[in-house]
């Protein structure tokens, strides 16, 4: 796909470079390169691009500026590289699962539950594919492709480690994310 079509499908959807950044996990300098031609972007990007572009202005995913898992894969890997709390890297998490609940057309669901970025530690890869995953499979639902690409860590990781805890965390974690070798339950995934 060409830079200038790119842009005429964004302006035709009247979408700004930004909302289309956010929405699909990048940066709005990226958008634009790709726009003019100065970059050419993967096939993983321009389909999250072109989905983010075909949900529309009228989605929720950019009226409402929903997290979604492409932007929450490129919140965590800035909060990684920011040298932020597992906590705090847990709150995007966290607010990407409740935006789900907003997704009204298969169109929302496509630029929101698009392939992501690698966030630049397997661990969060991990945790992000299980979630997803774990998301379709409680709406008895066959989840992206894109998760079954994502395997089991090496080794165990304890995403929250409370001394006295680990018996529980590993009874109370959701199949999707034990399969992986990510220990965290379910009550740490949700909002209070």
């Amino acid at each position: 796909m060409e830079g200038w079509d790119l842009r005429a499908r964004r302006f035709a959807a009247g979408l700004t470079a930004k909302q289309v950044a956010r929405a699909a996990g990048t940066s709005e300098t990226n958008v634009a390169a790709y726009e003019r031609g100065a970059k050419k972007p993967s096939a993983k990007i321009t389909e999250r691009l072109l989905a983010t572009i075909a949900a529309g202005k009228d989605s929720p995913v950019h009226v409402s500026r929903l997290v979604t898992v492409p932007g929450a894969a490129a919140g965590i890997c800035a909060g990684i590289r920011d040298g932020w709390t597992t906590e705090d890297l847990l709150r995007i998490v966290r607010e990407c699962i409740n935006n789900s609940a907003e997704l009204h057309t298969e169109a929302d669901r496509a630029v929101f539950f698009g392939r992501p970025s690698t966030t630049g530690d397997p661990r969060w890869d991990a945790l992000l594919a299980g979630v997803v995953e774990h998301l379709f499979r409680n709406a008895s639902e066959e989840p992206p492709t894109w998760v079954m690409d994502v395997g089991p860590l090496e080794a165990e990781w304890y995403v929250v480690s409370i001394p006295g805890m680990y018996d529980w965390t590993v009874e109370n974690t959701p199949e999707p994310l034990a399969r992986r070798k990510v220990l965290v339950d379910s009550y740490s995934l949700e909002s209070v």
